[in-house]
C-alpha cells in the first residue's frame, strides 16, 4: 500500500507542477487556460483520493510535518479553485500552485514519497508526551480526539487562506507596477482589476484571521486536557499568538486608517512569510506541543 501511495504522491506533485506550468504558460503566450484549469481540478480529485485512502487506512494527516504540508496542500488548492471560479482570477493557478509544488517536493526531500504518500504513521514526528496524551485522550484511538483534530484543521485553513492572500497580493503588485510604469506586458492583460485583487485579498485576510482566531480558541481548549500549565510557553503557541496580533493590526489599519491597495500587499507577503517561519522552523524546532 505504502509503495502505491508513493507513486500517488509523486503523480499529484507532478499533475500540480504541469498545471503551474500550463498556467504561466497562459499568461505569456496568451493562451487559454482551459487545459491548466482542468488538470489542476483532476489532480486535485486525485489529492483527495489520496487524502480518503490514508485515512480508510489509520493514518492522521495532523500528527506529522509531513501529513500536515499534505493536507495544507489540500486546502490550499481546495479554495485556490472555488476563488477562481467564483471570482473569475483565471491567473491565479499560476500563483497559487507553485508555492503547493515546493512544500509537497520538500516533504518528497525530507522524507521520501512513500513516506509522504503514507501520510505518516498516527505517532510519527510526534513528540513521545504529546503522542501519549492524545492517545489517552483519544481512549486509545488517535482519531477520538476531536478538539485535537478540529484545532489541526482549522489552523491549517487559515494558512490557506493567508497564502492565497499573498499570491493575490503578489498579483496586485505586478499589476500596479505595470500601471505606474505604463510598460505593459502580455501578463497585463490576465490579471484583474486592482480594486478586485484588492476586496478578494481583504476578504482572504479577514477569513484567515477569523480561522485563525478559532484555531487558537479550540487549542487552547485542548492543551487544557492534553498538557499542564506550561503549555502557554510554547514557541508555537507564542508564534501564533504574534501572527494574530500582526494579522489583527492589518485589518484594524484597513477599516480606522483606510490603508489597502500596495500597503495592504506588502503587508500580506509580509504576513504570511511570518506564517511559514512558525509552519516550518518554529513548529517543527522550537516547541515541544507540536509539530507543525
Amino acid at each position: 500500500m505504502q509503495g502505491w501511495l508513493g507513486w500517488a504522491y509523486v503523480a499529484v506533485t507532478l499533475g500540480y507542477l504541469a498545471a503551474a506550468g500550463g498556467y504561466a504558460w497562459a499568461l505569456g503566450s496568451l493562451a487559454r487556460d482551459a487545459a491548466a484549469r482542468w488538470l489542476a481540478r483532476v489532480t486535485w480529485a486525485v489529492h483527495t483520493g489520496l487524502l480518503a485512502v490514508a485515512v480508510a487506512t489509520g493514518h492522521v494527516p495532523f500528527l506529522s510535518p509531513q501529513g500536515s504540508v499534505f493536507f495544507l496542500g489540500w486546502g490550499w488548492v481546495l479554495n485556490g479553485l472555488v476563488l477562481e471560479s467564483l471570482l473569475g482570477l483565471r491567473a491565479l493557478g499560476a500563483f497559487m500552485l507553485p508555492p503547493v509544488v515546493a512544500l509537497l517536493v520538500l516533504v518528497a526531500a525530507v522524507g521520501g514519497p512513500a513516506r509522504a504518500g503514507a501520510v505518516a504513521a498516527a505517532d510519527e514526528g510526534l513528540p513521545a508526551a504529546s503522542a501519549a496524551a492524545v492517545a489517552g485522550l483519544g481512549g486509545g484511538d488517535p482519531f477520538g480526539a476531536p478538539w485535537i483534530w478540529l484545532h489541526a484543521i482549522i489552523a491549517l485553513l487559515s494558512y490557506c487562506a493567508f497564502g492565497l492572500a499573498s499570491a493575490l497580493a503578489a498579483m496586485y503588485l505586478l499589476q500596479e507596477r505595470q500601471l505606474r510604469s505604463k510598460v505593459f506586458s502580455r501578463l497585463y492583460r490576465h490579471l484583474p482589476a486592482l480594486e478586485e485583487m484588492d476586496r478578494a485579498c481583504w476578504w482572504l485576510i479577514g477569513s484567515g484571521f477569523a480561522l485563525l482566531t478559532l484555531a487558537l480558541a479550540s487549542g487552547t481548549l485542548s492543551a487544557g486536557q492534553l498538557w499542564d500549565d506550561r503549555w502557554a510557553s510554547d514557541g508555537k503557541v507564542i508564534a501564533s499568538l504574534a501572527a494574530w496580533l500582526f494579522y489583527g493590526l492589518l485589518l484594524t489599519l484597513r477599516a480606522v486608517a483606510g490603508w489597502r491597495g500596495r500597503r495592504l500587499a506588502y503587508l500580506s507577503l509580509v504576513g504570511f512569510a511570518v506564517i511559514l517561519f512558525n509552519y516550518l522552523v518554529v513548529g517543527p524546532h522550537w516547541s515541544t506541543r507540536h509539530v507543525f
